[in-house]
């Protein structure tokens, strides 16, 4: 198994949680700096309610995997800034929907993996593959957000390639190269 940072996503307000494992239960310690405002913040974890979004795979060292999981799981701004109508449909909506409107971060934090690419790129960081043959392998839920991205104006690194991630009950992943290899016990 190689190290991966994994994304969920809340089915029910579209939050999303980075976590450096593959449990969205170990990712209650990273509440308070991904979900800055405390009103948004869920009370209570349950696995139930989040599914996998996308995962990150491939990295070299275990510090690359901390480096890209710093920098993506900061909050992120949306992929296109708002239109004027925007702003102003989103200043007639109520208190309840605009806490609505405001959890919903699958967009920001998708571009904010993105720029994260970009800028190790640009700036030559140790996190990045060194070998032309080994890549980061970026497993999506939904490969529509690839053209989004793209669409835009953000371009993926050549370093970066795109699969499926599979998933059973929703949320349970099923990809070969994302899963454990635990050791045989002997009874």
């Amino acid at each position: 198994m190689s190290r991966a940072v994994y994304f969920f996503r809340n089915i029910r307000t579209k939050q999303v949680l980075a976590c450096p494992s593959s449990s969205v239960m170990s990712a209650t310690s990273f509440i308070n700096t991904q979900i800055t405002n405390p009103a948004l913040r869920p009370t209570v974890i349950r696995p139930d309610h989040w599914t996998p979004l996308v995962v990150a795979s491939g990295f070299e060292s275990e510090q690359a995997q901390a480096d890209v999981f710093t920098l993506a799981a900061q909050p992120g701004h949306p992929l296109t800034p708002k239109t004027v109508q925007e702003k102003r449909e989103y200043a007639l909506l109520t208190l309840p929907n605009k806490r609505l409107a405001e959890m919903d971060m699958v967009e920001r934090q998708i571009a904010q993996l993105a720029r994260s690419f970009v800028y190790m790129d640009s700036v030559g960081s140790k996190a990045i593959p060194q070998a032309e043959s080994q890549k980061i392998t970026l497993f999506w839920e939904d490969s529509d957000w690839i053209q989004k991205v793209e669409s835009a104006g953000l371009k993926w690194p050549q370093w970066v390639e795109h699969d499926k991630l599979e998933l059973k009950r929703g949320n349970m992943i099923t990809n070969k190269e994302l899963r454990k290899t635990l050791p045989v016990r002997s009874a």
